[in-house]
C-alpha cells in the first residue's frame, strides 16, 4: 500500500506542475479565470470515499463537503486560489460503530487548461477529526494530522467533478480515495 500512496501523491504533484502551463481557449475565455475570481467562492460537494486499506470491512463511505476559496496573490500564480474545506465522511468500523470523520484542510488550488476544459489541482494540509477510534485505519478519536491532494475538471463555472486522496500519518492504513461532484456559488 505504501507504493500506491506515493504513486498517487507523485501523480498529483506532476499534475500540479503541469497546470501552470496552458493554452488559451474559448470555452472559458481567452485567459484562465478561476471561478473564484468571478465571485463563485463557495462550493458544496457530494460523493464517495473509498478506503485504500483492505482490512476495512465497509470500504465505501458517503461524503459531503463545503469549501471557501479566494483568489491568491499573483506572487503565487494568477490562476491560483487559497481556501478552507471541510468534509464529512461516514465510516462504519469493523466493530459496527458509526464514526464521523471530518477532514478540515487549508488548501492551495491552481487552474489550467486541458484542451477545451478548465482543470485544477489541489493540495492541502490540516486535520482529520474523528468522533471515535477507527482502529483498522489507525485513526484515533479527536484531531489527527491530515493532508490531501487531488485534481478536477470544471464542467461549467458552477459545476465540477474532482478526485482527491485524503490521508494522515499512516497513508497505507488511513488513506481514502474520493470522487465528488460539486456546485459553486
Amino acid at each position: 500500500m505504501k507504493g500506491y500512496s506515493w504513486f498517487v501523491l507523485a501523480m498529483v504533484m506532476i499534475f500540479a506542475v503541469t497546470c501552470g502551463s496552458y493554452a488559451a481557449d474559448s470555452t472559458f475565455g481567452s485567459e484562465i479565470m478561476s471561478p473564484e475570481s468571478l465571485g463563485l467562492q463557495y462550493s458544496l460537494t457530494v460523493g464517495a470515499a473509498f478506503s485504500v486499506n483492505g482490512d476495512v470491512e465497509n470500504s465505501t463511505s458517503p461524503m459531503v463537503g463545503i469549501a471557501w476559496y479566494g483568489p491568491a496573490s499573483e506572487v503565487f500564480s494568477e490562476n491560483a486560489t487559497f481556501g478552507l474545506s471541510g468534509d464529512w465522511i461516514g465510516i462504519k468500523t469493523d466493530a459496527g460503530n458509526d464514526v464521523s470523520l471530518v477532514p478540515v484542510f487549508f488548501n492551495y488550488k491552481v487552474y489550467g487548461h486541458f484542451g477545451p476544459y478548465r482543470i485544477f489541482t489541489n493540495l492541502g494540509i490540516g486535520v482529520l477529526a474523528a468522533t471515535d477510534d477507527i482502529p483498522e485505519m489507525l485513526i484515533d478519536k479527536g484531531a489527527n494530522f491530515g493532508w490531501t491532494g487531488g485534481f478536477g475538471i470544471d464542467i461549467t463555472n458552477q459545476l465540477f467533478g474532482q478526485f482527491r486522496f485524503i490521508a494522515g500519518s499512516h497513508t497505507g492504513q488511513d488513506g481514502l480515495s474520493t470522487l465528488q461532484i460539486g456546485y459553486r456559488f
